[in-house]
């Protein structure tokens, strides 16, 4: 082989690696472990954190030790926040390998970062529940697409807990981007309020309209399609209190377990600090109950802790359960938007 050839193959071969370098870096999330760096980073984020915390705490006494422990945790949980009202942020970007021929987000990646979203709202929501090893499964998830999110573009899940009943409790989460300037739309988005969790398939907003013989449409009957149509125009309008266009909604329909045993959501709140007191006290006014159960100094221990989640509450008196009563506030709020989640479960 003379050396001008050999200089072409040689040529040709640092092409091809770097096509190859560059085709692995515009897939690197969709490569082995990717997804799980994804999902795991905010539990590993919030597993260092307390490392150096036992670290700093080990040249105490054991004593000493637990308490400064205690009230790291505690500093780390949502104390006195409302379940319906604290929102979880988490923020990605619609890579090539998540996108489909179309140029935008393909579906099945609205589920795979819904996967990271919900795992970060877990984390940052039920920070003491995950501290004795308890776990979240997945029941079912519900999608309604309204808008495309384009490639390459940058765009947010916020997750908010919707509602809860004795067993199931559901998170929506909204999948948004920042509204660019000069969008046409803009304004028109802007007139329409946003709905406070999902949008009504029974009623909806709007100017009334008259039909041919001056009867008002909104009093006329109205089907089931014309209804769900008239819901979804309203949709489309809607954005953020930011000014952030919403692209889909979705709702996760998860439980608590403690090994096999479920939890009742109401309890997982009361045990992370959260409350539905109006104007609560931080901590709230249960707090005390869950020291007594968790804090060392309160008289509490992990396994008073795990004894109590894994069934013990059933030995406490109906009208002595102070996780019920922590949340009597938004009962009713509560249920309204139960009602509203059943509708989009239904379709």
């Amino acid at each position: 082989m003379d050396l001008s050839r050999l200089r072409v193959v040689l040529s040709g071969s640092t092409v091809m690696k770097y096509i190859f370098i560059f085709v692995f870096l515009l897939n690197i999330r969709s490569w082995p472990l990717g997804w799980h760096i994804r999902i795991w980073r905010p539990a590993v984020w919030l597993r260092v954190r307390h490392l150096f915390v036992k670290l700093r705490s080990s040249i105490y006494s054991k004593d000493k030790s637990q308490k400064i422990e205690d009230k790291w945790f505690e500093s780390v949980s949502q104390l006195g926040g409302n379940p319906l009202d604290v929102t979880s942020h988490y923020k990605t970007w619609a890579s090539l390998d998540d996108s489909d021929f179309n140029g935008h987000l393909s579906n099945s990646s609205y589920a795979k970062t819904l996967d990271a979203a919900r795992f970060k709202a877990a984390i940052e929501l039920f920070p003491l529940l995950f501290r004795e090893t308890a776990w979240i499964p997945l029941a079912g998830s519900y999608f309604h697409f309204i808008r495309e999110i384009p490639m390459l573009a940058s765009y947010e899940v916020r997750s908010r807990v919707a509602g809860w009943d004795s067993k199931w409790f559901y998170i929506v989460h909204r999948f948004v981007s920042k509204s660019k300037k000069g969008d046409r739309n803009k304004k028109q988005i802007k007139q329409t309020p946003r709905p406070t969790v999902l949008p009504s398939l029974r009623t909806v907003s709007g100017p009334e309209e008259t039909s041919a013989n001056d009867t008002p449409v909104d009093s006329m009957p109205e089907t089931s399609t014309e209804a769900a149509l008239k819901s979804v125009a309203n949709i489309i309008a809607a954005v953020e209190p930011d000014g952030a266009i919403l692209h889909t909604i979705a709702v996760s329909q998860l439980c608590f377990k403690f090994g096999r045993i479920t939890i009742p959501p109401s309890i997982a709140f009361a045990v992370n600090g959260l409350t539905g007191v109006e104007s609560s006290p931080n901590p709230p006014p249960h707090w005390g109950k869950v020291r007594e159960l968790a804090a060392k100094e309160a008289g509490g221990s992990r396994k008073k802790m795990a004894d109590f989640l894994k069934g013990g509450w059933r030995n406490v008196p109906e009208d002595e359960r102070w996780w019920e009563q922590a949340f009597a506030d938004i009962a009713e709020r509560n249920a309204a938007n139960l009602q509203e989640v059943e509708q989009v479960k239904e379709g």
